[in-house]
């Protein structure tokens, strides 16, 4: 046999075998696990749960007025049940117009919200039978009235100044008879007594408050959670300790998060001052509400304390039992400010790091009557009637670093010049003043 077909036979044979072998390596499919394409994105998670408007947005209050009398639920978290049910009614014949004030009828229900609540969020807040416009302007107080002859419900808006209003009508008999029925049996209820002040109306529990101080164990939110969900490389995040409290992170360029280990509090600043885009306070309060949701940062339960629309700045408020919670430093406060509408992340974010967790003991607590509250208002020179916006009981938090356990303290709070503080009764008070 000749050389060259020897050659020829050889290199035939290499060729076949380098096609087979590039078509087993095609074909070949190693037994990996395969994982949906959206599982690669990592979700950093608090360990909270995700929360609708509806939910963040409940009532200071529910007032019943039986003539000159006011009485509201003794126990608060009935408050919020009724709310509930009153959003799955359904409004009928849902009517704008020019406001009369307030309802002059002797047997109403009156809901307080902490601050004015768009009116175009109702559809997201209650039923109606058909698809509605809404106005632009806000209401703060919801009043019911009672159709004796048809035994429906009237439900009134009322816009924060009273010269506008909305109304509709709940045509449901059984919703009637037990709204009714509260009203004038007080079934659950307790005596409150109503306080003007210069700008607002007031409603406090009348007589001596009977509560709970409780120590609740807490577990803490990792830092490090917080550097995942706020900075978009967390890996060129550094991490600097100013003192033995606090933990200074940055990445240079996109924010700023400072923690504060002696009360488990994070304060999240962007040092990037974009302009200011104003946005409207519906669309503020979703932009908030589903960057918290992302990362389930709602670890507590929280409602809407107030939004100021002249920052894009929002606050939410912790709530125990039905009551509301204020602590100093962010301890029980979470706030954002969004600076540019289209942007995803805050600007600003300071909140808690921490959740409340199992109840470790409590010990019964009386507070003075509602009557000695006005009265030490009325002639107290520590508070002036024109600062004075709101009046509640609450619970007073006092973090233990040492033992990540906190206490709460029933109390008196009043908003005084737009900030909450405890009462102080132990003040002098010996001047008069005007409430």
């Amino acid at each position: 046999m000749k050389l060259e077909t020897v050659k020829s036979i050889i290199l035939s044979l290499l060729v076949g075998a380098s096609l087979l072998l590039s078509f087993a390596l095609w074909n070949y499919k190693p037994e990996v696990e395969s994982f949906p394409e959206e599982q690669y994105e990592e979700r950093v998670e608090l360990g909270g749960v995700e929360q609708t408007v509806k939910g963040l947005i409940q009532p200071e209050s529910i007032i019943f007025r039986n003539g000159q009398n006011y009485y509201s639920f003794t126990d608060p978290k009935n408050s919020k049940l009724l709310y509930q049910n009153m959003q799955s009614w359904v409004l009928y014949d849902f009517r704008t117009g020019t406001g009369n004030g307030r309802p002059s009828e002797g047997n109403q229900l009156e809901i307080v919200f902490p601050d004015a609540i768009p009116m175009n969020m109702l559809g997201s807040l209650f039923t109606f039978n058909t698809d509605q416009t809404f106005p632009d302007w806000g209401f703060e107080r919801i009043f019911i009235t009672f159709n004796r002859d048809s035994s429906s419900i009237n439900i009134i808006f009322l816009s924060r100044n009273g010269e506008e209003q909305a109304t509709a009508v709940v045509n449901n008999t059984k919703k009637y008879e037990r709204l009714w029925n509260r009203l004038t049996t007080f079934e659950g209820l307790r005596e409150y007594l109503r306080v003007n002040t210069s700008e607002n109306t007031i409603y406090i529990p009348k007589y001596k408050v009977e509560m709970t101080s409780r120590s609740v164990a807490v577990q803490e939110i990792s830092s490090n959670l917080m550097v995942d969900t706020l900075f978009r490389n967390p890996d060129i995040v550094s991490r600097n300790r100013i003192n033995e409290n606090e933990v200074y992170f940055t990445d240079s360029a996109r924010g700023i998060m400072r923690v504060y280990e002696n009360r488990r509090t994070m304060e999240f600043q962007n040092p990037l001052q974009s302009p200011l885009e104003r946005v409207d306070p519906a669309t503020l309060l979703e932009m908030s509400k589903n960057n918290i949701n992302n990362h389930m940062g709602w670890t507590d339960e929280y409602h809407l304390m107030e939004v100021i629309a002249s920052s894009n700045t929002i606050r939410y408020q912790l709530f125990y039992n039905g009551y509301p919670v204020y602590g100093s430093n962010h301890t029980s406060v979470m706030e954002q400010q969004f600076r540019i509408k289209d942007l995803s992340q805050p600007n600003r974010y300071n909140r808690p790091l921490f959740s409340l967790v199992n109840l470790l003991g409590s010990d019964p607590v009386e507070l003075p009557s509602g009557k000695d509250v006005s009265n030490y208002l009325k002639n107290s020179k520590t508070y002036e009637s024109a600062y004075v916006e709101d009046i509640r009981v609450g619970y007073n938090l006092i973090y233990q670093s040492s033992a990540d356990v906190i206490t709460l303290n029933p109390a008196w709070f009043i908003k005084y010049n737009g900030s909450w503080q405890e009462i102080d009764f132990d003040a002098a008070s010996n001047q008069k003043g005007g409430i």
